[in-house]
């Protein structure tokens, strides 16, 4: 899934927080117990849709994407500027762009002197494209199992417990953690990860980069869908 969301952001720092309740009292947790098994549980689903909306220094980013045996992909959008797409099918190397204004084909998608009729035309984008790694981010979690793994695209082992809350109604355990998700790369970004609170626990939601306020929540596990679209018309330079 494009990494683009986090060139938007990271450049300034926001002190808002989710709201949530904190537990008056809780049992002692282990958060690398926690943690593993909240992994655990969700790799072994097929499927899972990632949304929500993180802002930073007045701008705000909606994300809408999933990661499906197809291949993972989805829209981010950005204030006013407006909407791009990309789709990657699952073990191939290229990918599937689209952008509904000339701002987003420029920004998110490095199209240096795009025009209203490149505006809402999916292109395709090979691993040939120097552009190809930026916008498909292929060596990042591609699939579910990868997203939630311990490995150098998914989850580092270095996790912390910070509270059990309630948020938008359901009691979740609030771990300290760190993701590849958020990286243009290799290596980890501290992010706080929100976990169901159970015997079968599960990730609920998690941090955007840092600097940036707002959640994006984990939904839809087993029945999201990825569709993959289809061009031969190649991106713009």
């Amino acid at each position: 899934m494009s990494r683009t969301l986090t060139r938007s952001l990271v450049a300034v720092t926001v002190l808002c927080a989710p709201l949530y309740a904190l537990s008056a009292s809780a049992a002692k947790v282990s958060a690398t117990t926690t943690l593993s098994a909240a992994l655990a549980d969700g790799a072994s689903q097929k499927s899972v849709t990632l949304s929500g909306a993180v802002s930073a220094s007045g701008t705000t980013v909606t994300l809408d994407g999933g990661f499906s045996p197809a291949g993972n992909g989805g829209l981010t959008t950005e204030g006013k500027l407006g909407t791009f797409y990309e789709v990657s099918p699952l073990g191939k190397k290229y990918c599937f762009v689209k952008a509904t204004t000339v701002a987003m084909l420029k920004q998110a998608l490095d199209v240096k002197s795009p025009n209203k009729d490149e505006v809402d035309l999916w292109y395709k984008v090979t691993s040939k494209d120097p552009r190809y790694d930026n916008i498909a981010s292929p060596n990042a979690a591609q699939t579910v199992k990868q997203l939630f793994s311990f490995a150098p695209n998914g989850w580092s082992h270095k996790v912390s417990y910070k509270a059990t809350t309630t948020l938008n109604g359901v009691r979740v355990i609030e771990l300290k953690a760190a993701s590849n998700f958020f990286v243009t790369g290799k290596g980890f970004a501290t992010t706080t990860l929100y976990v169901t609170e159970g015997k079968d626990p599960l990730p609920y939601a998690m941090s955007g980069p840092t600097g940036t306020s707002g959640l994006l929540y984990f939904t839809k596990w087993g029945t999201t869908t990825v569709a993959i679209p289809f061009s031969d018309i190649i991106l713009p330079k």
